[in-house]
């Protein structure tokens, strides 16, 4: 591959991130989640594990199957490069409104 060829494809890939992180404008972090419900959010994510609404998979949160179409969840993709030149995307998920309305009243129902 040409580095011309290798260049168009990572500009490609790289505006495909930012088509996708648009989508993710109005979300929030599980963070602003919970510091919102006052705990922290490694707390929060394992609550939610409990509640088997979340599960950890392969160094990253996502939604139980029977709660991927209610759009409470979408992800960010956070380019970066590491120490050795690598490019590399995190990929965190993020909350919709409808997403965090759903969590805050999960963990408050289950606190009384």
């Amino acid at each position: 591959m040409t580095k011309e060829e290798m260049m168009y494809r990572e500009e490609r890939q790289l505006r495909a991130i930012v088509d996708c992180n648009l989508l993710t404008t109005d979300c929030v972090t599980t963070g602003t989640v919970a510091r919102r419900l006052k705990m922290k959010a490694s707390e929060l994510y394992r609550k939610l594990k409990e509640r088997k609404i979340l599960y950890h998979s392969d160094g990253m949160w996502m939604l139980m199957p029977e709660y991927t179409d209610l759009g409470l969840l979408r992800y960010r993709y956070i380019p970066y490069y590491t120490m050795l030149g690598e490019r590399k995307v995190r990929v965190y998920p993020v909350w919709t409104k409808g997403g965090v309305e759903f969590v805050k009243k999960e963990i408050e129902e289950n606190n009384h």
